[in-house]
């Protein structure tokens, strides 16, 4: 899996991997297979570097927990497997990773970095070298790859399927009660009375605006070029939610925000209604595209597994144990 270049906190202690079996040298543990794919070998040493890498951001607790550190292990094993048939699959296929593609991947991750020394911070930081981050990311670009085309021939969902999809899910595409408002925004509060009184004196709420109000531009605003007009969802802002409570025509109280003191007009008010079926069609397509997708990689991941001749040794791989140093 590509590595996340993003400055991560380090703790205080660091994994040691170590073999807790006998008749065997340190030298020749580390050289001896520990997984092999249809001959793609994963050495012992491999494993344990590997090992430590995950490891190393827990503290010594949780590094030494049994069943985090068997989970982690399987996890290893597991998308080691995956790796390498999927890299075998890409031979056998005549896929290839482009070398240019590789470099406008790693050009996208060093465009988040002021600089080059930056990013190899970032790297130390994460305990890998240039070289070992690269090589995970060519391994996540070729895996993608293999998906894609796994994936690319499969039939796009017919209507009957968006349409039942559709029906079984229609909460997920309400659109949200709204109001439209009118308002006028004061710097102070005895400014906000002053106007209250006016209105009350029978001026309207549009005559005073251009005149008395600061007009922050707020969340929710939709007309720029009026920004006294806002519609807003229900649910987006607790100071105009009684707004909901509101006919057409009716005036607010004075509300006090974050950005003065407000007095609003309800425009008009638009009840919640499911989204109409061609609206959300082409995201319903995705959503079962998505689906399919992942079943038919499942499905042949599934039958590379069932043909490829896998060895684990079970028993070096128990044998890892960790300790820990102070960092």
């Amino acid at each position: 899996m590509c590595p996340r270049l993003a400055s991560a906190a380090r703790f205080s202690l660091l994994p040691l991997i170590f073999f807790a079996v006998v008749g065997c040298t340190r030298s020749a543990l580390t050289n001896k297979v520990i997984v092999d794919v249809n001959g793609s070998a994963l050495t012992a040493g491999q494993f344990a570097e590997e090992l430590a890498f995950r490891l190393r951001e827990l503290d010594a607790l949780s590094a030494k927990d049994p069943a985090s550190l068997q989970r982690t292990k399987n996890q290893i094993v597991e998308e080691f497997i995956v790796q390498a048939l999927c890299a075998q699959w890409a031979k056998d296929s005549g896929l290839l990773l482009k070398a240019e593609t590789v470099e406008a991947e790693i050009k996208k991750f060093r465009a988040g970095y002021p600089d080059d020394l930056a990013f190899q911070q970032a790297l130390t930081e994460q305990g890998l070298t240039y070289r070992n981050w690269r090589n995970r990311l060519e391994q996540t670009l070729l895996q993608k790859m293999v998906i894609q085309k796994i994936t690319d021939a499969g039939p796009k969902p017919p209507d009957a399927d968006i349409k039942a999809y559709y029906d079984a899910h229609r909460a997920e595409f309400m659109e949200k009660e709204s109001v439209q408002i009118r308002q006028i925004v004061l710097a102070n509060e005895s400014d906000a009375q002053a106007i209250e009184q006016e209105i009350k004196r029978g001026r309207s709420l549009s005559t005073l605006i251009p005149k008395y109000s600061t007009q922050p531009q707020a969340q929710g605003n939709t007309n720029p070029s009026n920004p006294a007009i806002m519609t807003l969802k229900k649910g987006e802002s607790p100071v105009f939610e009684s707004a909901f409570k509101l006919k057409p025509g009716r005036l607010s109280p004075i509300m006090k925000s974050e950005f003065g003191y407000h007095i609003f007009e309800v425009l008009s008010h638009k009840p919640a209604k499911a989204k109409p079926l061609a609206e959300v069609k082409p995201n319903i397509v995705r959503i079962l595209m998505e689906k399919n997708e992942q079943t038919a990689y499942l499905s042949w991941l599934d039958a590379q597994v069932r043909k490829a001749r896998v060895f684990k040794d079970q028993e070096l791989i128990n044998s890892m144990k960790v300790e820990t140093k102070a960092d």
